[in-house]
């Protein structure tokens, strides 16, 4: 066999082990080899070798045989092996830093989260160091994933995510809540140590909302009221919004994230609704978070309490709780004001989400992380706010609805974002 016969069959069995590893993953229900091989065309012998090399590697298991058809004899179901192939997630929020390890199954075997107010150093991430704050989580996440590759488990570098502006290329050229710009993230220690994919927390977090991209399409999240909520299904097409301090973006189309020309789709918060607004932070006027971004409607809430022209949101309020309560307690004591500034926030993010709408033919909406504390009452009041502005035959198939994965769905999605690389590079992690 010439070496060219080789490689072309070695890309073969490549491709062929990442569409098994596909349809597991994707599948809704337990599943067979002969299942696999129904769906994918290829023969039960050509399954049953990659079926048994994946078993090999500790990437599936088999499961207690079932009957999962009327006929023949019981099957044994394939599954995602429980942490054995671990995805690295980190991210830096206004709210605190920290990384997790998190399996094909979305078993999270280790995490470690520090709030901006567990330590005085870290108090005002907005004005934290860079290298400071990267050096920090290094030191962090060396012997945790020391202790795992000890035990002869395969972590796999995952993502970096960062509120801010990041270039295809790994440059953070914004994150103004953070207080970085111009910020060459793959020159950075952790960056190449870990093999991080440095990207915008909003895109990492819209990825962790879809069943079957990097976790079994079986795994169950709890949702509102601790209600088990199904994650949005493996070819879902959405807008996702994560608010918070200011508001991110991301598209994700037939269930792949759309990241654009430069990688810097999805930029929803700075999407101007008033020209002549207020300046925000990334040097332009009116942009829709300086109206629904978690600072500035605590500073708005606090002038109309105060009578003074700005509030001081940002020197009392560091985390989304205390924020939250704040809120909660302005609303008792200036209810008829703070409703006001609640409405301008709603209308805001109305207004940016139907031109996205209008812009990329999109219907669904999920909307994560600070305005999910205000429950389905307020979720209501944004999608009437939309329809209101949207053609008739567009309105009648809105659909706007909380995250079902938003518990720290950065990292989540950070870490999927490397168990994914076996799945689209088997050849680098696999073979």
């Amino acid at each position: 066999m010439s070496r060219q016969q080789a490689l072309n069959q070695d890309t073969l069995r490549a491709h062929n082990i990442g569409v098994v590893l596909s349809v597991v993953l994707r599948s809704p229900d337990p599943i067979s080899r002969a299942d696999i091989a129904r769906a994918t065309g290829m023969t039960k012998a050509a399954i049953s070798i990659i079926v048994s090399d994946l078993i090999e590697r500790k990437i599936l298991v088999e499961g207690k045989p079932q009957q999962l058809m009327t006929t023949g004899k019981p099957s044994s179901p394939l599954e995602f092996a429980d942490g054995q192939w671990l995805g690295l997630g980190v991210q830096v929020h206004t709210d605190g830093y920290g990384f997790l390890l998190q399996d094909f199954n979305g078993n999270v075997v280790d995490s470690q989260w520090v709030s901006s107010l567990d330590e005085e150093l870290d108090a005002q991430l907005d004005s934290a160091d860079v290298d400071a704050v990267l050096g920090r989580l290094e030191e962090m996440i060396a012997p945790v994933v020391a202790k795992w590759t000890k035990k002869r488990r395969h972590v796999i570098g995952g993502a970096l995510a960062l509120p801010g502006m990041i270039t295809g290329d790994g440059v953070l050229i914004n994150a103004p809540n953070l207080g970085w710009s111009n910020v060459a993230l793959l020159e950075k220690p952790l960056v190449k140590k870990y093999a991080l994919t440095p990207v915008n927390e909003a895109n990492a977090a819209a990825i962790a909302q879809i069943s079957g991209y990097a976790v079994a399409a079986r795994t169950g999240v709890q949702g509102q009221d601790g209600v088990s909520e199904s994650m949005l299904p493996p070819d879902a097409s959405f807008l996702f919004l994560s608010t918070d301090v200011g508001i991110g973006g991301a598209y994700v189309s037939q269930g792949k994230l759309v990241a654009g020309d430069d990688g810097l789709a999805g930029e929803i918060g700075h999407v101007s609704v008033q020209m002549d607004g207020p300046l925000c932070r990334c040097g332009r006027y009116g942009c829709m978070e300086m109206y629904a971004g978690r600072r500035a409607v605590l500073e708005s809430c606090e002038s109309c309490a105060s009578g003074e022209a700005e509030g001081r949101a940002s020197a009392h309020f560091v985390n989304a709780e205390d924020s939250y309560d704040a809120l909660v307690r302005m609303m008792e004591e200036k209810p008829e004001k703070t409703r006001a500034v609640m409405r301008s926030a709603s209308r805001a993010m109305a207004s940016a989400i139907v031109s996205a709408m209008n812009i990329v033919d999109i219907t669904r909406v999920v909307v994560g992380g600070f305005w999910t504390r205000f429950g389905s009452a307020w979720l209501e009041q944004l999608r009437e706010d939309v329809v209101s502005q949207l053609h008739a035959e567009h309105a009648e198939r809105v659909e706007i609805l909380f995250a079902p994965m938003d518990d720290h769905a950065g990292l989540h999605g950070a870490a999927e974002w490397g168990l994914r690389h076996v799945i689209d590079d088997v050849a680098q992690y696999v073979l």
